[in-house]
Formats: structure tokens, C-alpha cells, sequence
């Protein structure tokens, strides 16, 4: 019996509408990825922004936030007492990206590069210790800094200013 001209089309069709919608690197591991932010002390105020000033989050520590791979971003962490500090976090290239030459084709090198999954998010993990802040030198007031580590092993920081007599 010989194929007929639509069973001869029906697989290579379905394939190339099939890569239409999956490409590799947004199968292996998607178009987000999650970010882990800590500070010592805890409880510090977290901001991150796009590198175009979007704010993608907003919340305390620690935190798990879920970023598009397509941007960077700027990590603000703020705490009453101590310097803001700030992490950048780049999009580097992914090479499971090419694993679109064997399975994805030309339709997955496009999905993938819009779509941002042909990046990696760095660092994934965001650890940041609180420095005290300075006083201004014109400043009379007095602080005391207590620092001792708490029973899991993190590093807790007190100010207490001083009643001068």
C-alpha cells in the first residue's frame, strides 16, 4: 500500500508545530529562576530592581524570589543602623542553549533567545553581612555594638545608643 501524500506530512508537521511552543532550553529549565536572598542580621528590607529600574520585589529576609532570566537586576538591602548594600546580579550565557541545534533548530534558537532561557541568573545565591553604620563626626552620640552568635550558628548584631550622664 502506498502513503498518502497528508500521512507522508503528518509527522514532520506535527514536529515543527510541536518545536513552535517547546524549544530546549525553556524545557530544561525555564524562563525564570529562583533567587535566594539572606542577611545577617535577618529581617533586613529587600528591594530588587530591573537594570531599567522596574521593581521586580519587594519584602525582607530571607527570601526566595522567582526573576525573568532575560534581565538583570540590582538587589537593595536595607537595615535601620547599618550601610545599604547592593548586589548586582548579571544574565550569563546557558550552553544547554545550543542543545537547541539537536532538538530545538532554528524555531528554538528563536524561542529561547526572546524568552530569555538562553541565560543563567548570577549569583543565584545573595548572602550579604550588614556593616554598622558611621555617625557623622559633629555627632555626640554613643553606641554600643553587641555581637554573639545565635544557637544556628548566625551572626546577630545589637546598637544600642548611649544616655550621656
Amino acid at each position: 500500500m502506498k502513503p498518502t501524500l497528508k500521512a507522508i506530512l503528518i509527522l514532520p508537521l506535527t514536529i515543527v508545530i510541536a518545536s513552535l511552543f517547546f524549544s530546549c532550553a525553556s524545557l530544561m529549565h525555564g524562563t525564570k529562576q529562583d533567587i535566594s536572598i539572606t542577611s545577617s542580621p535577618e529581617a533586613a528590607d529587600v528591594q530588587v530592581k530591573t537594570a531599567g529600574g522596574v521593581v521586580a520585589f519587594t519584602g525582607q529576609t530571607p527570601a526566595t524570589v522567582k526573576l525573568a532570566r532575560k534581565d538583570e537586576y540590582d538587589v537593595f538591602i536595607n537595615l535601620a543602623g547599618y550601610q545599604e548594600s547592593t548586589v548586582h546580579i548579571n544574565k550569563e550565557f546557558d550552553s544547554i542553549y545550543l542543545g537547541n541545534i539537536l532538538c530545538g533548530g532554528i524555531i528554538g534558537l528563536i524561542i529561547d533567545a526572546s524568552n530569555g532561557a538562553m541565560y543563567n541568573l548570577a549569583p543565584e545565591v545573595i548572602n550579604v553581612t550588614l556593616v554598622t553604620a558611621l555617625i557623622d563626626k559633629d555627632t555626640k552620640e554613643t553606641y554600643a555594638v553587641f555581637r554573639s552568635m545565635d544557637s544556628q550558628g548566625q551572626l546577630r548584631t545589637l546598637v544600642i545608643p548611649l544616655i550621656e550622664v
